[in-house]
C-alpha cells in the first residue's frame, strides 16, 4: 500500500502544484469537520474530497477506495465500541439488545448517533488527509516543512523513519521470497516455522540495514539536515474556486444542519 501511495504522489495532476496549496485545503477541510461537528459536514467532505482525488487530481479510484478502506478497518472497531453498550442489567430504553448469559449488548438511539457522528467527522479528516498524501511525495512535504520554519530535526526524524518503513517492507519481501523459494509455506508445520523464524530475523536484519544506511549517509557528508531539491512549482488557478466551493458548502451545510 505504501509503495502504491508513493507512486501515485508522484504521477498525478496535482503532483507540481505548490504543497501549500494543496495542505492549506486539507488543513481547512479537517478542521471544519471537527469544529462544526455534523453529520452532513463530514458526508459533504469526503463527498468533495473523493471528487477531487479521483476526478481533478486523476488519481485511478480503486486507489483512493483501498486506502481509505484500510483506515475505515480501523475506525470500525472504534465505531463498535461506542454504538454497543455492554452491561449486566437489562437495559430499559434500547433500540437493539442482545443476551450473552449474564451480560446484556445494546444499541442505544444516542450512542448510535455518537458513533454516526464520529464516524461522518473521521472519514472526512480521512478522505482530506489523503488527497494531501496522495498528491504530495515526501520531497514536497519536506520542503513546505522547511518553508514553514520547522525544526531540522522533526524533518530528519520524519525523512529517516519514512525510509526505515520501505527498508522494513523490503526485507520483509526478500525474507519471503527466500523461505517460499524452500518451501518453506508447504504445509502448516511449516509455515509455522518459517513464521516464527520470520519474526525472529526480521528486525534484525532490518536493524543492521539501517545502520548501514546511516553509514552511508555519513559517508556522503550528511551533517544532521536532510537537503532536497525543490521543484519549480505552480499556483493552480481552479483549485481556489474549488476550495471556495467546498468551505463553503460545508459552512452552509453545518449552519443548516
Amino acid at each position: 500500500m505504501l509503495r502504491v501511495i508513493d507512486r501515485h504522489a508522484f504521477a498525478n495532476r496535482l503532483r507540481a502544484v505548490d504543497p501549500a496549496q494543496k495542505a492549506g485545503l486539507a488543513v481547512l477541510v479537517i478542521l471544519l469537520c471537527l469544529t462544526l461537528d455534523r453529520p452532513l459536514v463530514g458526508w459533504l467532505a469526503l463527498g468533495w474530497m473523493l471528487a477531487i482525488a479521483i476526478w481533478y487530481a486523476r488519481i485511478p479510484w480503486r486507489v483512493v477506495i483501498a486506502v481509505l478502506g484500510a483506515e475505515s478497518t480501523f475506525l470500525a472497531l472504534s465505531i463498535i465500541g461506542i454504538a454497543v453498550s455492554v452491561s449486566f442489567d437489562q437495559p430499559v430504553a434500547a433500540r437493539w439488545m442482545m443476551s450473552l448469559g449474564p451480560l446484556w449488548l445494546s444499541v442505544s438511539n444516542e450512542s448510535l448517533q455518537t458513533a454516526l457522528r464520529l464516524l461522518s467527522r473521521a472519514l472526512g479528516s480521512a478522505a482530506a488527509l489523503n488527497v494531501l498524501i496522495l498528491t504530495t511525495p515526501l520531497v514536497d512535504l519536506i520542503e513546505l516543512l522547511r518553508r514553514l520554519r520547522a525544526p531540522a530535526l522533526l524533518i530528519e526524524v520524519m525523512t529517516l523513519s519514512y525510509r526505515a518503513i520501505f527498508v522494513l517492507l523490503d526485507t520483509l519481501e526478500q525474507m519471503v521470497t527466500a523461505q517460499t523459494a524452500r518451501l518453506g509455506y508447504a504445509s502448516w508445520r511449516a509455515t509455522l516455522r518459517s513464521s516464527a523464524l520470520l519474526g525472529s530475523r526480521l528486525f534484525v536484519v532490518a536493524y543492521q540495514r539501517s545502520q548501514a544506511l546511516e553509514t552511508a549517509l555519513h559517508a556522503r557528508g550528511f551533517t544532521g539536515e536532510v537537503r532536497v531539491l525543490p521543484l519549480c512549482y505552480r499556483i493552480d488557478r481552479w483549485l481556489w474556486p474549488i476550495g471556495a466551493a467546498v468551505v463553503g458548502s460545508l459552512v452552509v451545510a453545518g449552519w443548516w444542519s
